[in-house]
């Protein structure tokens, strides 16, 4: 074995071995199925085992695979009894989150995350400034940025920054089916608080002769480029839907540094986040 398993990862394999399909684990997971199929064979590449016989009709489990998975339902289904009982009378869980995170990803999911643990409470606060931990009574937040995020805070990267350039097709057809990013000269650049763009002005020159559309927050510049008022430099992550719904088109990205979203929250909430809030939002961040 190469590494421990994830908790996600198991609990794709729990249903596709209960399914035998991939297709119908996605579909109770709420993922694709090409993500549940993806995570499967890297399970399997970690275990050094192989669980699953791939065949036209669906799946059949090895030898392995049954042995595996008869030992780790009854794991499953003690770590979800734990958590129940972990929350049984509890107060709800306090996240704070940016608007543009809130909007563009997390509310869209939320109802998966109540049909996934129905016992707990969230309690979402939307707003630009960093939560105070031991004033403002915030359990996590999830916040873009690098670590260190404070004196006895733990932190989880969530996933990478992913900058983009990404304007919608109407927009990109009125420019001729191209747009010359050694020029923005003549294109008008939605911005936000962050001013994303300024960090690229030596690749992505002309800025300061273009048009400037300015908006409080990054859900506000991603929605004036969907309705095709101009470009926006912004995360892929919070324009997914807006993607996968071919409302924007991508015309450039950047690596990603040390930036990512990050998972922020204090000592005392460790099993809070290691059995609930990790595993459901690396499921949802894998699809």
């Amino acid at each position: 074995m190469t590494r421990q398993p994830r908790l996600d990862s198991l609990r794709m394999f729990d249903a596709a071995a209960r399914h035998l399909n991939f297709r119908r684990a996605a579909e109770e997971l709420t993922l694709t199925q090409s993500a549940v199929a993806q995570r499967v064979r890297q399970l399997e590449d970690d275990l050094g085992v192989a669980l699953f016989v791939r065949q036209a009709r669906g799946l059949v489990l090895t030898r392995k695979g049954q042995q595996y998975h008869r030992r780790l339902k009854p794991a499953l289904a003690m770590i979800d009894e734990a958590t129940r009982q972990l929350f049984a009378g509890a107060g709800p869980l306090k996240i704070s989150v940016t608007p543009s995170f809130a909007s563009k990803w997390l509310l869209p999911r939320l109802p998966l995350f109540r049909d996934t643990y129905p016992e707990v409470n969230l309690e979402l606060e939307a707003s630009e400034r960093l939560a105070d931990f031991f004033v403002d009574g915030v359990d996590f937040a999830i916040r873009m940025g690098r670590p260190p995020f404070g004196e006895g805070l733990q932190h989880h990267r969530l996933a990478g920054i992913g900058l983009c350039a990404l304007c919608s097709p109407d927009y990109l057809a009125r420019q001729g089916g191209t747009i010359d990013l050694t020029d923005l000269s003549t294109q008008t650049l939605c911005s936000d608080v962050h001013r994303l763009w300024g960090r690229f002005a030596d690749r992505l020159p002309g800025q300061q002769e273009a048009r400037q559309l300015r908006f409080s927050h990054t859900s506000l510049a991603i929605d004036a480029a969907v309705s095709s008022q101009g470009l926006v430099l912004a995360p892929r992550l919070l324009a997914t839907a807006h993607l996968e719904r071919s409302e924007l088109v991508e015309l450039c990205a950047f690596d990603d540094d040390q930036q990512g979203f990050y998972l922020v929250y204090p000592d005392s909430r460790q099993r809070e986040a290691s059995e609930v809030l990790l595993p459901w939002l690396s499921t949802q961040l894998a699809s």
